[in-house]
């Protein structure tokens, strides 16, 4: 999607969210991916009082200090590729699967345009359309096309930041793919992954190793310090903490926390069942497994939470799983790599 890339030694992927941004640079050293850098810039200290209005305006920085936390986490990791490879949130991106007929691309890519007119919100003249052929699942005739529209003015802004940080831009790419490729790989069996962030949490069906479904739900970790701030009427700093660190025991104080944790969650949990069974009931197929990633809610327990509830097998994702790096970092990348997946799949690409 969105095709700029360049042959490099080292590839640079950044994913801006709305909790930290994250760079991981990788190489190809004899055809696998070798870890060289990463950087994790948290923005909670840098939005200071806007930090819990995300995602409202004022809690959203300037492509100007987007592009300057680029630049300071370049120079403190010692980073030195000049392009990356930029994420796109699902929540300012739409996609869709489309079924056509049997015909070739060209007839695809002429038949694009009316057909993003029935489902693409916006103007067309607003948007950059870009389309790739999903294999036909058994049994079924036709081909089916996924259809994503990304507002100009996104593509723009992220052009102008990595100009801004002095890198030129590779390419841009939904999250979604930059997770399938880094946590999936060669996996052809049908399955679920989902990104918890701060701000929201998308959900993707991938299936014979593409991409089929993609969701999102505006409810990530923020939701849940407010929601946990506000029953047990604590401010929100102390919610944070007792989010992360679950106090041991049945006292009062205990059973109100889980139960303000619950309720988030099995929010959460009812989309993916939604977007789970739509999929079972189009397609015939059993979604196998879920894998969970994204930082933006750290709760102890979470992963048996969601196999409790969902009735499959659930794991956390670990997108290091197929790169080399030296074995001193592995209790770090271990903590780290649900936050990391986004980014280490897009420097991916750069094979």
């Amino acid at each position: 999607m969105f095709l700029f890339k360049k042959k490099l030694k080292s590839h640079l992927g950044i994913d801006i969210g709305a909790s930290a941004i994250k760079l991981v640079e990788l190489e190809l050293e004899e055809g696998r991916h070798k870890l060289k850098n990463y950087s994790i810039f948290s923005l909670k200290d840098y939005l200071k009082e806007n930090w819990y209005q995300i995602p409202s305006e004022t809690g959203k920085l300037s492509n100007d200090e987007q592009a300057s936390i680029i630049r300071e986490a370049l120079k403190e990791a010692k980073i030195k590729s000049s392009t990356a490879f930029l994420s796109l949130p699902v929540y300012s991106t739409f996609s869709t699967l489309i079924d056509f007929p049997a015909m070739s691309e060209k007839e695809i890519e002429t038949a694009i345009p009316y057909e993003a007119k029935k489902y693409v919100p916006l103007p067309l003249n607003e948007v950059v359309l870009d389309w790739s052929i999903v294999n036909s699942l058994e049994k079924q005739k036709g081909l089916q096309v996924l259809l994503m529209a990304v507002p100009k003015k996104i593509i723009d802004d992220s052009k102008k930041i990595l100009q801004s940080a002095n890198l030129s831009l590779s390419a841009l790419e939904s999250e979604v793919f930059s997770l399938s490729r880094s946590l999936v790989g060669n996996d052809k069996s049908t399955l679920m992954l989902i990104d918890i962030g701060a701000r929201s949490v998308s959900l993707s069906i991938v299936d014979d190793g593409y991409v089929r479904m993609i969701g999102n739900l505006e409810m990530g970790g923020l939701k849940l310090t407010k929601t946990i701030s506000q029953q047990m009427k604590i401010d929100l700093e102390e919610a944070e903490k007792l989010k992360k660190n679950l106090p041991i025991g049945q006292g009062n104080a205990a059973i109100q926390l889980k139960e303000a944790i619950h309720s988030v969650l099995d929010t959460i949990i009812f989309e993916v069942k939604k977007v789970i069974d739509a999929h079972q009931n189009k397609y015939k197929q059993q979604v196998s497994k879920c894998i969970l990633v994204g930082g933006g809610i750290q709760v102890p327990g979470l992963t048996d939470y969601f196999i409790n509830k969902l009735g499959v097998e659930v794991s956390l994702g670990n997108p290091f799983a197929r790169v080399i790096y030296p074995p001193l970092l592995e209790p770090t990348l271990k903590e780290l790599s649900p936050s990391l997946a986004v980014a280490v799949g897009l420097a991916m690409r750069g094979e």
